[in-house]
């Protein structure tokens, strides 16, 4: 099992104007998150653009994670067709893999579920982790798939919760103690480390990931300002909920307040946040990161 240090940082896919990979932003990004004190990441994720990106591009960025951050990588190789998925994982420079249920054909029958996941990971040898996002997925992983999964074999090493409903989470964690569970809440980074969960991940807080590391660092030494950190980030987690912008363009836009230069260029179904509104998102981002000095320095 490799060793994973949450926060886990779901990485954006970096793209220039004309929506190729920009590999300068990338590496610099990269080094900016090691810095911070990032030790994993997932590529190729969710907030990273995957379903926009063609296999080749993504075998592209799981190489060039790998070659420029020294942490672990966790290589999201999901699609709807299991070859593929295949592919993914013969071709990942990942420690593990993350995989979701298949996506569009939603209420999907739990015996197909399981065959999904059976033919996709059956020749896998890496550690694998599930990926709940029924949101997106139109289809959730619940203990009875696990259970059925277990029971023909397939080795599954954690889930990876993006429900938004710490009960999942939990309920994951309960049933099955030896997988390890990472909430993908940053408003719940707090609470899951509370209730005995292995950690969050996070995509929101991409520019914030301090804070994410400050609480896990407060809550391992037991110091009361926990507390005060989650109330804090949970000040920018409020300003993101309440923009008008969807989430990957806001991060995209938000990242330029802490790497220079960072392309805030989306791919389609997204669209590029507007420069005046990059430049609220860069000052929310930059007075987070002052009241984060603020808290971490007080008495």
């Amino acid at each position: 099992m490799p060793d994973l240090t949450p926060p886990i940082v779901a990485l954006l896919t970096p793209f220039d104007l004309d929506g190729k990979i920009a590999w300068g932003a990338f590496e610099s990004y990269l080094n900016g998150l090691s810095s911070w004190g990032v030790k994993s990441v997932i590529a190729n994720g969710t907030t990273g653009e995957f379903p926009s990106l063609t296999l080749d591009e993504r075998q592209q960025v799981s190489a060039f994670v790998r070659r420029h951050f020294k942490g672990t990588l966790i290589d999201n190789v999901s699609s709807t067709c299991t070859d593929d998925v295949k592919q993914l994982i013969a071709g990942t420079n990942g420690d593990a893999v993350l995989l979701l249920p298949p996506y569009y054909y939603a209420g999907a029958s739990a015996e197909g579920l399981c065959r999904f996941f059976e033919t996709a990971l059956s020749e896998n040898a890496l550690p694998a982790f599930l990926y709940n996002f029924p949101r997106h997925a139109g289809n959730r992983i619940d203990n009875a798939l696990i259970e059925r999964l277990l029971g023909k074999g397939i080795r599954i090493a954690g889930v990876k919760d993006s429900s938004g409903d710490l009960r999942n989470a939990l309920a994951y964690r309960t049933r099955y103690p030896e997988l390890k569970v990472f909430f993908a809440d940053d408003a719940g980074c707090l609470a899951a480390l509370q209730n005995g969960l292995h950690g969050s991940v996070t995509g929101g807080a991409n520019p914030l990931p301090d804070y994410l590391l400050a609480i896990q660092k407060a809550w391992i030494n037991r110091s009361d300002k926990s507390l005060a950190l989650q109330a804090a980030l949970d000040a920018w987690n409020a300003f993101r909920s309440t923009s008008a912008l969807t989430e990957i363009p806001l991060v995209k836009a938000a990242m330029g307040a802490r790497i220079a230069g960072f392309p805030p260029y989306v791919r389609p179904p997204f669209t590029t946040a507007p420069a005046e509104a990059a430049g609220r998102i860069r000052t929310a981002v930059l007075d987070r990161l002052s009241a984060l000095h603020t808290l971490l320095n007080a008495p």
